[in-house]
């Protein structure tokens, strides 16, 4: 391929994936943090104040993930220790959402792919840059929910979208003599 080709397809492969990334993000809002989690603060600064410390609460809190937090009185005072499981539940919408972030981008990813595939072969440039972008979304996709899964799920995932992308080359990608 020449120079203009390759440009071409490295073009159209990060402007796609780029597009995908920002739609899906315009479309499907992720979770925020700030929705989950709010923390009070003093209304002054305490200066002699006692703390109500309780190491039961404490620990059962530390074991159900979640944070020991306080209400404060009117001097700013520590009081009324609570269980507060605001990091906990945003940890929770994050992972569904990335799952599904996953999802999306891999029906587009190889949507894309497939597409490429399947253009002309006079267009073999922007064909290539669709293959690459889908790949990029594919991958993308994959990072995000890295995270969430397990050793032993990472290895599946990775397995599954190598299998694809090999049965996907050999299938329409070999070379024909």
């Amino acid at each position: 391929m020449e120079i203009k080709k390759v440009a071409l397809t490295i073009g159209i492969a990060v402007l796609f994936t780029l597009f995908i990334v920002f739609l899906v993000d315009a479309i499907y809002e992720s979770p925020k943090y700030q929705n989950y989690c709010s923390q009070p603060y003093p209304k002054s600064d305490p200066t002699n104040c006692q703390l109500d410390y309780n190491e039961n609460l404490a620990q059962q809190c530390y074991k159900d993930r979640g944070e020991l937090r306080y209400h404060y009185d009117e001097e700013g005072c520590e009081i009324d220790p609570y269980c507060d499981y605001c990091s906990r539940d945003y940890d929770q919408a994050n992972s569904k959402y990335n799952k599904n972030i996953f999802f999306i981008s891999a029906i587009v990813a190889i949507l894309s792919i497939i597409v490429g595939l399947y253009l002309p072969k006079n267009v073999d440039a922007i064909a290539s840059g669709f293959i690459f972008g889908g790949i990029l979304v594919l991958l993308q996709g994959t990072v995000r929910v890295f995270v969430d899964l397990g050793k032993f799920s990472r290895v599946v995932v990775l397995g599954i979208e190598l299998v694809l992308l090999i049965w996907i080359g050999y299938k329409k990608v070999k070379d024909k003599k």
